[in-house]
């Protein structure tokens, strides 16, 4: 059986998680979150640990990205893992395989964007390795740390929360379908996929008010998902609640696709997926926090439905994700 016909990246990995055991009182979680979670020292902070590997071809395309922009989309989906767990990212290691032919230049300034975003967010670049492959591939791992009152988990979402996102969706599966199919892409949907913005700032804030939360680089879909299974709960999504941006209908129209499903099913937008309890929302109001409220946790008995525009109730689906077999896959 190839793991395509096996359910995909996350049947494989349910399929990982039962061949491996967790040894050491340390580990507060393992596989199954946005970084693992492991005790330190100091009773009130725990490290956190988080990796990506991203495949030319499949996470970023030469043609039409520079090596800085790489760099930067790199580090940034790493920072946003970070920032979900209600983190603080603080070291970063970079591992690569690269083709014979690669050109220094390119690594130079790959490191260049990769620079960029650790000055941003106060990272620190230590290490990592270098290997010759056939494609380039860029592995990074990521340190960080995380007062323990404030670590957030997909497991932590509960009946009665709402479902809430930090922003606007949908904005890199739309500038990468255009760019896939030789259209125009606007300065925003091009500034969304190839160099992305995580919401750190916004989850350090939030963290200490919100119950479950994950990053939004899967698609909406996905994500509810993912914290409904580790919550144990059901999900109710509107479709008339989920922020689009103009460019993003746009983009719908111009490629004759549904743009409610480049937020449900696209991915790589880095937003904030949270569920809280609606009396807490004042605490965001207070601070300032922009942020659109798109459904709610319900029993599990209830399922995970979306109510369309046309006010149907469908079940929820997933998104794409590796090694699954999908029409349309981005």
């Amino acid at each position: 059986m190839n793991i395509s016909d096996g359910g995909g990246e996350f049947a494989l990995i349910e399929r990982i998680k039962k061949l491996i055991s967790i040894m050491g009182s340390e580990v507060v979680v393992g596989i199954g979150d946005d970084a693992a979670v492991i005790k330190t020292k100091s009773p009130n902070e725990y490290l956190l640990v988080t990796t990506d590997t991203l495949v030319v071809g499949q996470h970023f395309h030469t043609e039409w990205s520079s090596a800085r922009k790489i760099g930067i989309k790199c580090a940034e989906c790493n920072v946003s893992d970070i920032a979900a767990m209600g983190g603080k990212p603080t070291f970063l290691f970079v591992s690569l395989a690269l083709p014979w032919e690669t050109q220094v230049e390119w690594v130079e300034e790959l490191y260049h964007g990769l620079a960029e975003v650790c000055e941003r967010y106060g990272v620190s670049i230590l290490g990592g390795d270098t290997t010759q492959g056939p494609a380039e591939i860029i592995s990074i791992t990521l340190l960080g740390k995380v007062d323990s009152a404030n670590l957030c988990l997909r497991n932590h979402a509960q009946q009665g929360d709402l479902l809430v996102v930090t922003g606007s969706l949908g904005a890199s599966a739309a500038g990468l379908h255009l760019q896939k199919s030789n259209l125009q892409v606007s300065p925003y949907l091009q500034k969304r996929h190839l160099t992305p913005h995580c919401r750190l700032e916004v989850a350090q804030k939030i963290a200490p008010f919100v119950n479950a939360m994950i990053d939004i680089s899967d698609g909406l879909a996905s994500e509810v998902n993912h914290i409904c299974k580790k919550s144990k709960t059901g999900a109710l999504i509107y479709a008339s609640k989920i922020p689009l941006h103009d460019f993003v209908i746009s983009a719908g129209e111009k490629l004759r696709l549904n743009p409610l499903d480049f937020a449900l099913y696209g991915g790589e937008d880095f937003e904030l997926l949270f569920s809280i309890r609606p009396e807490k929302l004042t605490k965001l109001d207070n601070m300032g926090i922009q942020y659109h409220v798109v459904g709610k946790v319900t029993d599990p008995n209830d399922g995970r439905y979306l109510i369309t525009m046309a006010g149907e109730k469908v079940e929820l689906g997933t998104s794409f994700h590796h090694f699954k077999k999908r029409m349309g896959k981005i």
